[in-house]
């Protein structure tokens, strides 16, 4: 097909609007109820383009960023595992102190400051850990747990539990709290600038040869009016905003996913 001799200038207009306008543009184009479609079905040079600018505008809203609405929800889980860890943490290291400060015998006092010593090695600071760390020191604890230190543990009951099923369920809590922030770090599939590029400059090359071949049919005055002038003007805009400096149009980058700060 024979490009009008100002189709670069006809594409670096193009290339200067955003993609909001360019979807705006096709929208009506690729609108089986829309008249713009409809006039353009009614021209065999033009209606033969219809599937590729339906192509090129589909790719364009494909490629958009995303939102992962799951996110906060993943967030206030996440909040309340690590919660719930503290809490476990704290009540576990206070019953081995209230062990250690009323046992009368020695033995016994030692005794429970190794076992203390040995489930939480660096006491308190445990909860101030990054959440990976907290899920694996959790595991590490309980693997350095005796077979004599957990029948040990048995004989200290509170209520129905005893010790040894409370560091159970701390190591519980741990470990749905790693695996929790192990989904909630991993990102979100968006878009990159190379195929938003992509995406772009095929929509351009696809709606600059609808231009073309408007351009070279005899009475279009209905699409010229209805199609064509509605596009210029967004061109002579987007000419408005390069006047003033402003940078290209690029492909927005997604927004940050909302995440509670992890203790590092």
């Amino acid at each position: 097909m024979l490009l009008p001799p100002h189709f670069g200038e006809l594409f670096m207009a193009l290339k200067r609007l955003t993609s909001g306008e360019m979807i705006h543009t096709t929208q009506t184009w690729v609108d089986r109820k829309h008249r713009h479609h409809q006039l353009m079905m009614g021209v065999a040079e033009v209606a033969v383009l219809l599937p590729h600018v339906e192509r090129v505008h589909l790719a364009l809203l494909a490629l958009q960023p995303t939102v992962d609405p799951q996110a906060k929800s993943r967030s206030r889980i996440l909040e309340e595992l690590d919660a719930q860890h503290d809490d476990m943490v704290r009540a576990i290291y206070y019953l081995f102190l209230a062990q250690i400060y009323l046992s009368q015998v020695t033995a016994e006092r030692e005794l429970w400051q190794r076992l203390c010593d040995t489930v939480f090695p660096d006491g308190l600071m445990v909860v101030k850990r990054s959440y990976a760390d907290e899920a694996g020191q959790a595991t590490l604890a309980y693997s350095r747990l005796s077979a004599e230190d957990k029948k040990q543990l048995k004989t200290l009951v509170l209520g129905k539990e005893s010790m040894l099923v409370l560091i159970e369920r701390y190591v519980q809590v741990a470990q749905k709290l790693g695996e929790a922030a192990t989904v909630h770090y991993q990102p979100t599939v968006q878009p990159s600038r190379a195929d938003a590029a992509t995406a772009r400059n095929q929509w351009i090359r696809v709606v600059n040869a609808v231009l073309a071949a408007i351009d070279m049919i005899p009475n279009s005055e209905e699409l010229l009016r209805e199609v064509v002038a509605p596009l210029r003007e967004i061109e002579r805009r987007a000419e408005r905003r390069r006047s003033t400096s402003e940078p290209e149009p690029t492909e927005p980058l997604a927004p940050p996913i909302p995440s509670t700060p992890d203790p590092s």
